[in-house]
């Protein structure tokens, strides 16, 4: 059972009863307009935030620049980096990064070296999450680098390394079947309203324990 899919419809359910609700006569004289429009708005939001995770995840990924997005597979950015060597004249295929060092670097802004102890965290949590959630390191790369400048968009600096911590805790155990994305969107909506890292992750465990996940 994915817990958050679950959750994304349930929500999206309440949200449309509460609307169509505020138009019974006996339900409008209890409430005011400026709170049911305020709930509404909430409500509608976080499920377009829902809505467009996961069109995210199922649609294929769009070209960009490379610091922004690590779209392109391990396959396909090895065929992409081949190197003349210096004085023969003959290509040489140079080794391609690792998804955990491209991460490391998006993190750091710049340069970090190979055995920079951030690369080997990195390493650690992609394997882990990768147990606990239905998705690939691959995608678990990119879909933090979009979650990371959606944050920024909305005026929130965050670390990957600290969104990919926090999503690990989410879960009391792995049991890889999870939507990485949804959870992401959740933790966006969250962080969106004012809550610091955190809180935000604090909520989502505790929602994910009361819902017995």
């Amino acid at each position: 059972m994915e817990v958050f899919s679950s959750l994304a419809a349930f929500a999206w359910l309440v949200v449309t009863c509460a609307f169509a609700a505020s138009f019974v006569p006996g339900l409008r004289d209890r409430m005011t307009r400026r709170v049911a429009l305020k709930r509404l708005r909430l409500g509608l939001g976080a499920a377009f935030v829902v809505l467009v995770w996961v069109i995210a995840a199922t649609s294929p990924p769009e070209a960009g620049p490379p610091q922004k997005q690590l779209a392109a597979s391990p396959s396909d950015r090895a065929g992409s980096e081949a190197t003349a060597t210096s004085g023969h004249g003959s290509a040489k295929a140079s080794k391609p990064e690792s998804i955990e060092y491209e991460l490391a670097t998006i993190d750091a802004g710049g340069y970090v070296s190979h055995d920079d102890i951030t690369v080997a965290r990195f390493k650690s949590l992609l394997d882990q999450l990768s147990q606990t959630y239905s998705v690939t390191p691959q995608q678990i790369a990119d879909q933090t680098v979009k979650a990371k400048q959606m944050l920024k968009d909305r005026g929130v600096q965050e670390s990957l390394m600290n969104i990919m911590t926090g999503m690990n805790q989410i879960f009391a155990t792995a049991n890889h079947d999870q939507n990485y994305a949804t959870a992401l969107a959740m933790y966006i909506e969250l962080r969106d309203k004012g809550e610091s890292n955190s809180e935000a992750f604090k909520d989502l465990q505790d929602l994910v324990a009361h819902l017995g996940g």
